[in-house]
C-alpha cells in the first residue's frame, strides 16, 4: 500500500511537470523515476523484512530470483549515470526557467559524479549484504553443527534462492534430531530388553535393577550431575548385573550359601557385563555406562572385585551403583532370607563408610532417605 501511494505521487509531480514544461514531454522518461525505485525496493527486499521481524509463512512475498537481481543491479549501475544527468537538467530547467541563464557544464557534471560514485558505492554495499548475510547465516549455523549443536534457522526472510537453500537445511536439521530421537528409542528398549530378560531369570531379584537404578539417580541427583551424566549413570545401573546372564543358572539360583568356585564365577559377572557390552555398536552410547557396570562391587580400601581399586581410583558411577546395590539387597526378599528393616540397613550402610562404600555418597543417600520419609531423622544422623 506504502509503496502503490508512493509511485501515484510520482506520477502526479510528472504530469504537473508536462503542463509546466511541455517540451520536456517524452516517452523515455515518464515513469522512470518510479522505475529506479521499484529496483530500489527489490534488492532491499530482505533488508526491510528482517527488521520487520521475518516473512508471514500463509502470506509469502513474490519470489524474486538472485539473477534478476544481479541483472537489474548491473542495468541500474550502468543506466543511472545517464539518467541521473537528465534528471539533473530538468531540475536546473525548473528552478532557472528554460530562458534563464544555464550554469555552466562542470559544476553540474561534479555534482552529478560525486552522486553518481556515492549511489554506486550503497548500491554495491546493498548487493554485496543480500548475498553475504545469507551465506553467513548458513556457516555459522554449520559450524554449530560441527559441534553437534543442530540449530534450525529461525527466520528465512528471503525470497530468492536462498530461501529454498535454507528451508533445504532446516529439513536437514529437522532429520536429524528425529534420527537422535529414534537411536535413544532404540537404545532405551534394547537397556529394557537386556534388563527384563535378567529379571524373568530369578524371580527373586526381580525389578531390582530398577530400583538400584532409582537410588543411583537420587544420588547423582544430590551431587548435581549434568542431565548428560544422570542419564548415563541410570542406564548404567540398570545394567549393573547383565553379566549375571552368563552364570549357570545352578549357581545364580541357588537357595543355599554359595561354595569358594561357585562364588569366584559369580564374582566374574562385573567383567563379563562389560565384555558383553562392548559388543553392541555403534559403541558410543554405551561407552560412558561400562565403568560404572564393572566397578560397582569395588570396595573403597581395596578388597572388592574384579579389579581391587580403591578410593579414588574407583569411578564415580561404579562407587554411586555400589551404594544403591548394597542398599536395594539388604532390603529386599530373598528365597534364604526376609529382606532387612530400612534402618537396619542404614546402620550398615553408616558403619561401612570410607571402607566399603564412599562416605559422601552414603550420607548424601541417607539424607535421600530421610526426604523421601523412609528413615527417621535420628536414625539418618
Amino acid at each position: 500500500m506504502f509503496v502503490n501511494n508512493f509511485f501515484k505521487k510520482i506520477a502526479v509531480h510528472d504530469e504537473k511537470r508536462k503542463g509546466d514544461f511541455p517540451e520536456r514531454n517524452n516517452a523515455c522518461w515518464n515513469g522512470s523515476t518510479s522505475y529506479f525505485f521499484y529496483i530500489l525496493i527489490v534488492l532491499s527486499n530482505e533488508n526491510l523484512l528482517a527488521k520487520a521481524g521475518g516473512i508471514d509463512e500463509k502470506r509469502p512475498p513474490l519470489p524474486v530470483p538472485l539473477k534478476m537481481k544481479l541483472q537489474l543491479t548491473v542495468l541500474f549501475s550502468s543506466t543511472f549515470p545517464v539518467l541521473l544527468f537528465s534528471l539533473a537538467t530538468e531540475i536546473k530547467w525548473s528552478l532557472t526557467g528554460p530562458n534563464a541563464s544555464h550554469w555552466s557544464y562542470w559544476p553540474w557534471a561534479a555534482v552529478i559524479l560525486l552522486f553518481s560514485i556515492a549511489f554506486s558505492a550503497f548500491l554495491t554495499r546493498l548487493l554485496v549484504d543480500e548475498i553475504n548475510e545469507p551465506v553467513s547465516v548458513v556457516l555459522t549455523h554449520m559450524k554449530w553443527a560441527e559441534n553437534e549443536t543442530y540449530k534450525p534457522v529461525a527466520h528465512n526472510v528471503y525470497t530468492d534462492e536462498f530461501a529454498d537453500l535454507l528451508r533445504g537445511f532446516n529439513h536437514m536439521i529437522d532429520a536429524v534430531h528425529r534420527r537422535d530421537r529414534t537411536n535413544k528409542e532404540l537404545l532405551n528398549s534394547f537397556i529394557t530388553v537386556l534388563t527384563a530378560a535378567l529379571d524373568a531369570r530369578d524371580p527373586y531379584t526381580a525389578g531390582h535393577s530398577l530400583r538400584v537404578a532409582r537410588y543411583a539417580l537420587a544420588i547423582g541427583e544430590k551431587l548435581s550431575l549434568p542431565n548428560e551424566q544422570l542419564d548415563a549413570l541410570y542406564r548404567s545401573a540398570l545394567l549393573h548385573d547383565i553379566g549375571k546372564i552368563g552364570v549357570p543358572d545352578a549357581i545364580l539360583l541357588k537357595v543355599g550359601k554359595l561354595s569358594d568356585d561357585e562364588f569366584a564365577r559369580i564374582k566374574k559377572h562385573p567383567a563379563l557385563g562389560e565384555a558383553i557390552l562392548r559388543e553392541v555398536r555403534p559403541i558410543e552410547p554405551i561407552e560412558p555406562l561400562l565403568a560404572g557396570i564393572r566397578s560397582h562391587h569395588e570396595r573403597i580400601d581395596g578388597k572388592g572385585y574384579p579389579d581391587g581399586l580403591t578410593g579414588d581410583e574407583i569411578p564415580l558411577f561404579g562407587k554411586i551403583i555400589a551404594v544403591a546395590d548394597a542398599f536395594d539387597a539388604m532390603t529386599s526378599d530373598r528365597p534364604y532370607r526376609k529382606g532387612m528393616d530400612i534402618r537396619q540397613a542404614a546402620d550398615i550402610l553408616r558403619k561401612g563408610k570410607g571402607t566399603q562404600w564412599d562416605s559422601e555418597l552414603v550420607d548424601l543417600f541417607l539424607k535421600h532417605l530421610q526426604e523421601e520419609r523412609l528413615l527417621s531423622t535420628s536414625a539418618a544422623s
